[in-house]
């Protein structure tokens, strides 16, 4: 009970940390519009894209397009693992051993081609697309859902990219501007004075 109590003592809260940081506006930024693109094209699958965009988003725009590329390879690795989940369980009729079995299995089989290929930074997207698409397709449904869940992931990883780009050209165009009326300020304070 001692050691519970003393974890918890480090989870305290400090107002002066509760801010809203740069990294936290683009998140906020990328799920807003991973909702408002999926609402006006009426896509499924939010809570895919939402994740993905999460995930994907890191603190500059260099992370975000090399972690957001591992995001895509492991979500491909999990989607074709989902594909053939699919086929399988089709084949099975949707019998609830063909899950019971499978899904470990290919969630090991994803780890270890994603380890293989040197893609560790998707494992863990890659095995979230493969449990989120196999665990919530719907009886009867078609292949196409499984293409549609993985076209989600992408989606997700293109928004942060290109939140990450903008937010990060904005900052850098505003640094620049300020940079440049300083430069300016220095110049003329000692013309007069």
């Amino acid at each position: 009970m001692k050691y519970l109590k003393d974890l918890l003592s480090n989870y305290k809260f400090d107002p002066s940390k509760f801010k809203l940081g740069m990294r936290t506006l683009k998140t906020g930024l990328s799920v807003f519009l991973v909702l408002l693109l999926f609402h006006l094209f009426g896509w499924e699958g939010l809570q895919i894209g939402t994740l993905t965009a999460v995930f994907s988003l890191r603190e500059s725009l260099d992370k975000s397009v090399h972690f957001g590329f591992s995001r895509i390879v492991g979500n491909s690795v999990g989607g074709l693992l989902s594909l053939l989940f699919f086929l399988i369980n089709q084949f099975f009729h949707n019998e609830f051993w063909v899950t019971l079995f499978f899904v470990p299995v290919f969630t090991m089989l994803g780890i270890m081609i994603n380890v293989s290929i040197n893609n560790k930074a998707g494992i863990i997207g890659g095995t979230s697309a493969l449990l989120i698409i196999t665990l919530s397709i719907p009886a009867g449904d078609t292949i196409l859902y499984v293409f549609a869940r993985v076209f989600e992931t992408f989606c997700g990883v293109f928004v942060a990219i290109l939140v990450n780009s903008d937010v990060d050209m904005v900052r850098e165009w505003l640094k620049n501007k300020n940079e440049k009326k300083l430069s300016l300020n220095v110049i003329f304070s000692d013309i007069w004075g």
